[in-house]
């Protein structure tokens, strides 16, 4: 490697074990990956907030918000969907398969209003049996800025002569307020939510094997 690569190379890691990174796998899923796109998230509008503004920032950070925000309530539906099949709801197709192509969109506004009405569905006293209003209207919000999952992404959105640019007008904002109330809701649904709802199913898993063993005995035993 000559110097001009180590110019423009990354430092090293301290231990070799420390350049081996662990991709894909059974344990790999929407919501691992969210955890990913939210630290990274964090971890520049920390650098933002310590180090003086830097405008090129402030989009990227956005995006990697809205991505983990995303992700993390496409976990959030498929677990609820899980436990609406395991109660016995049939008024909806929840195959996996269904699902997948129902989660084909990138609207949060639409994502977060499908998973309130599963988590209703499932009857979960409240206030955990929906999004609280104050979070709904942030999330609305957050898709209002970017609906389809471009504007954070590039300068200019739409194809062909349909292009336009996604921030035409320059914009001057307290992108701290803004960014601090994008970072607690993505950890409501995150830590949250996901918990909860972790939680729920583990509960309800437990609940229909312990009742199905109380069947199985009392077969026996009438048999």
């Amino acid at each position: 490697m000559d110097d001009d690569e180590d110019l423009f190379g990354l430092p090293r890691p301290r231990w070799s074990h420390h350049e081996i990174a662990i991709l894909g796998g059974a344990d790999e899923d929407d919501l691992a990956i969210a955890a990913g796109y939210l630290e990274v998230a964090e971890l520049a509008v920390r650098h933002w907030i310590e180090r003086g503004p830097n405008d090129g920032l402030p989009i990227p950070i956005l995006y990697n918000y809205r991505h983990g925000i995303e992700l993390t309530l496409k976990w959030l539906i498929r677990l609820s969907a899980r436990c609406l099949v395991r109660s016995g709801y049939t008024q909806e197709n929840l195959s996996p398969a269904k699902l997948n192509e129902k989660l084909r969109t990138h609207s949060i506004k639409k994502l977060a209003e499908r998973l309130n009405r599963y988590l209703d569905l499932l009857k979960l006293p409240a206030p955990n049996n929906r999004i609280d209003d104050a979070s709904l209207a942030l999330l609305t919000w957050l898709d209002s800025e970017d609906e389809t999952g471009e504007t954070f992404r590039y300068a200019l959105v739409g194809h062909g002569s349909n292009s336009a640019p996604a921030r035409p007008s320059q914009m001057n904002l307290n992108f701290y307020e803004q960014v601090n109330e994008v970072h607690k809701i993505a950890r409501l649904l995150y830590a949250g939510y996901s918990g909860y709802l972790d939680a729920f199913e583990q509960d309800q898993i437990e609940f229909l094997s312990e009742a199905r063993q109380e069947w199985e005995q009392e077969w026996q035993d009438w048999s």
